[in-house]
């Protein structure tokens, strides 16, 4: 990153790229933790793909569906099955800092969908839900189309759970 940049764009990207790991190692522990989530993951074939970044050169989420049906962060060979890329890096972090939710952002056209479309709305529940478990209500209600019921335990042991999760991937390395 040049040094001739806005410290407000390079902070911005930083958020972001730290956000995309935050969501892939997050949505690695939910797909074995939560009963939501693994079941729209188990739904996916087996070596699937998918990656998440921002045009042209920004920060990037890669992940993989292994043949045991485990989803982890990797960088895959070739062409992802789906890639999400936002247009910009404000977009991107607009969605990320929850001022807008994944819905709305698609909506307005803030990002492009290249791939497997049924697949890429699989993945969105999937991040509703690691919303759900991870955000507070107050902040959850404000960037989705609908905040479903649930108990307060199961958002605490769910969140708790995907907060573990993503602290063993980022202090160990784990790509889990």
């Amino acid at each position: 990153m040049s040094p001739s940049l806005p410290i407000s764009w390079r902070m911005k990207r930083l958020y972001v790229r730290f956000m995309l790991a935050f969501l892939g190692h997050g949505l690695a522990k939910a797909s074995r933790s939560d009963k939501i989530i693994s079941k729209e993951t188990a739904s996916l074939r087996d070596g699937f793909t998918f990656s998440m970044g921002v045009m042209p050169n920004g920060p990037e989420l890669h992940m993989r569906k292994d043949n045991r049906g485990l989803v982890k962060v990797a960088k895959p060979a070739g062409k992802p099955d789906l890639d999400i890329q936002f247009k910009h890096l404000g977009h991107a972090f607009g969605t990320l800092s929850f001022q807008e939710g994944t819905a709305e952002a698609f909506a307005r056209e803030r990002m492009v969908v290249d791939g497997d479309i049924p697949a890429s709305m699989k993945l969105v529940r999937c991040f509703e839900r690691i919303e759900i478990l991870t955000l507070p209500k107050l902040i959850a209600c404000r960037i989705m189309r609908h905040y479903p019921s649930i108990k307060i335990t199961e958002k605490l042991v769910g969140a708790a759970q995907i907060y573990l999760g993503v602290m063993a991937g980022f202090v160990t390395g784990n790509k889990k």
